[in-house]
């Protein structure tokens, strides 16, 4: 992180060179602010990136781990002989070193269950409290489940915790009939991510502010230092006009006038957090950097300002890329991972609106028993090759990923009996290929036909009840769930 942020400010002092030079020679007051409104705009994109890239990391794992929990058949079952077993120490304590668990693991400030039969609100720590309507305090929960959100995430005190403000992700337990069995999720507190947000503000001499738009009302009304309601933003940042926040992950970058000073925004919206991000700069914050810059030799200045631009915009654009070529590419398979998939199946859907998609998913027939019985080495082994027949497989007629463990999820442009043509070829591929120890690769598999009134988790949903299917009927073999007409 420090490197980064070293390589940020020295691009920064390289633009501020630039501009003061050019002052020097023109003397055009014009071009002058002009030239540093760009450099602002410059320093703000580069600090967006850097800071909600580093936010979205932090919150969205405890997002995941959340939906983890909230589809574990153990938590499940747990609720749902909750009623008859709340006087039963015995039991009690297994839901307590469950949560327990998940909190030592991640570190967590509390992770928390509360059952929808009792009322009752269970932390890693015992019980809490049971919810009630007419505790203001509990509002949050009676506002989340009548939401129909599957999850959201909300800023309030946390009474196992003395009230210290919070950030909650919260995530509905339903059972196999979407009845809803209670609330799992986990708490933060928000100065440890204030005081990461805080570093940055101080780096790059701006203010950043988070509305939090997707998460249920909540007792808590005030404000933190980075968390505030939208009707604050004028006072906060002293701009009277309306300012626009988008609906897009595209950064949006608006100028406005306050007070004799121009102030620079960048905004941007989180679908995953339901959180929009503006990060603020003013040109007083630049000014006097670009007053400092014209005190050496103007040729030397030049000369070394233009190398520096050329090595430093490189290097950072070919670290960026490496970074987000890793972070999106699982490593033992090459594939897309799960998190790049969600968001190539979007582009995906739209780019091929007009044609019949099918979404296939497969797993490897007895893959624990291949890493019992020959390790693990051998096991990402096998999990290699199947990427790579995979893309094979699939080239020119779709994307695939690693959706996890030894899982994996294609989206095609053909029908589900084309679809099935191709997962038959690679099932046969599989099958040749040479390991040794009398071993053959085989795999079961889902199909379904893609029906744009399904979300991409119902889909798979389903495409995993059809790799079901394929397992029950005795594995290596297809099953497809054709669109009903």
């Amino acid at each position: 992180m420090k490197k980064h942020i070293l390589l940020l400010s020295s691009l920064a002092i390289i633009f501020s060179i630039v501009i003061g030079f050019v002052g020097i020679v023109y003397k055009d007051t014009t071009a002058y602010q002009d030239l540093a409104e760009k450099h602002m705009e410059n320093v703000l994109s580069l600090a967006d990136k850097d800071i909600s890239s580093h936010i979205e990391d932090t919150m969205t794992k405890p997002v995941m781990v959340s939906k983890t929990m909230a589809n574990d058949e153990f938590l499940k079952n747990w609720l749902m002989q909750e009623p008859e077993n709340v006087k039963n120490d015995t039991y009690l304590k297994q839901l307590y070193s469950y949560l327990k668990t998940y909190q030592e693991e991640y570190d967590y400030t509390t992770v928390f269950c509360v059952s929808s039969q009792t009322g009752n609100y269970y932390y890693q720590d015992g019980l809490n409290k049971t919810l009630s309507k007419e505790d203001t305090h509990d509002i949050w929960y009676y506002n989340f489940i009548g939401s129909g959100h599957e999850y959201d995430l909300e800023v309030d005190t946390n009474q196992t915790k003395n009230d210290y403000i919070t950030v909650f992700v919260n995530f509905r337990i339903e059972n196999n009939n979407g009845e809803l069995l209670g609330v799992i999720g986990v708490g933060l507190q928000v100065d440890a991510l204030e005081n990461t947000v805080c570093s940055y503000e101080k780096d790059y001499g701006l203010s950043v502010y988070i509305i939090n738009t997707l998460g249920a009302r909540t007792s808590f009304t005030g404000d933190t230092n980075i968390f505030i309601r939208e009707d604050d933003l004028p006072k906060l940042t002293g701009i009277t006009n309306r300012i626009k926040l988008n609906k897009s992950e595209a950064p949006i970058l608006q100028w406005y006038s306050s007070d004799g000073e121009r102030k620079c925004l960048i905004t941007k919206y989180n679908e995953t957090l339901g959180w929009h991000f503006i990060l603020e700069m003013d040109t007083s914050s630049i000014s006097s950097v670009f007053q400092d810059r014209v005190k050496s030799n103007i040729l030397f200045m030049l000369v070394a300002t233009i190398a520096c631009t050329m090595v430093s915009t490189t290097v950072f654009i070919n670290y960026n890329q490496r970074v987000i070529t890793i972070e999106n590419t699982d490593e033992l398979t090459g594939l897309p991972n799960r998190k790049q998939f969600a968001k190539l199946y979007l582009r995906f859907i739209r780019k091929y609106k007009n044609r019949r998609k099918t979404l296939v998913m497969f797993d490897i027939d007895h893959f624990k028993g291949i890493n019992d019985t020959y390790g693990h080495i051998f096991g990402n082994e096998i999990l290699s090759i199947v990427g790579e027949e995979l893309r094979k497989a699939i080239s020119g007629d779709g994307i695939a990923a690693r959706w996890g463990g030894d899982e994996f999820l294609s989206i095609l442009t053909v029908e589900p009996d084309q679809a099935k043509q191709i997962m038959e070829r690679l099932m046969d591929s599989l099958k040749n290929q040479e390991k040794g120890e009398s071993y053959n690769v085989t795999v079961s598999v889902g199909i379904i036909e893609v029906d744009k009134k399904l979300g991409m988790e119902q889909l798979i949903k389903k495409a995993d009840e059809a790799l079901y299917q394929s397992k029950e009927n005795g594995r290596d073999q297809i099953s497809i769930v054709h669109q009903q007409e």
